[in-house]
């Protein structure tokens, strides 16, 4: 079974992890033309008493996002929703850990971060996260 040191290995010998603290990672990562965009995974567990990692990536604040258009546009993905956590609109999504966790890890993980850089620049236009 791949657990949370497993998943952090994975992440490490791909992308550059900018800070790291107990279950978490954060790190930017390039998306279309000069847009990047900052990811956080952490581990969390689950209503089924089991660990998870959970994709997550901002959006723009609350207060700067017309929310019928964003989850409008939400809404288009296969995977993930927008959730508000503090302040901030996120497009998040989660994978368990389990033995498929690190092989299906990095598909829903780039979903993620392309739909979140996607619905910030259509919705303000802008490349803040």
């Amino acid at each position: 079974m791949a657990g949370w040191d497993d998943l952090v290995s994975y992440v490490r010998v791909r992308y550059e992890v900018m800070r790291q603290a107990d279950g978490e990672l954060w790190f930017n990562l390039p998306t279309s033309g000069d847009r990047t965009q900052l990811v956080v995974v952490r581990r969390v567990i689950g209503v089924d008493g089991e660990p998870w990692a959970q994709i997550a990536s901002p959006i723009c604040r609350v207060d700067d996002a017309n929310l019928d258009e964003l989850l409008t546009l939400a809404g288009q993905s296969v995977v993930g929703g927008v959730v508000a956590v503090d302040g901030v609109t996120m497009f998040r999504h989660s994978v368990p850990l389990d033995d498929a966790a690190l092989v299906g890890f990095d598909r829903p993980f780039r979903l993620v971060v392309e739909t979140a850089d996607r619905l910030e620049e259509q919705v303000t236009g802008a490349d803040a996260n």
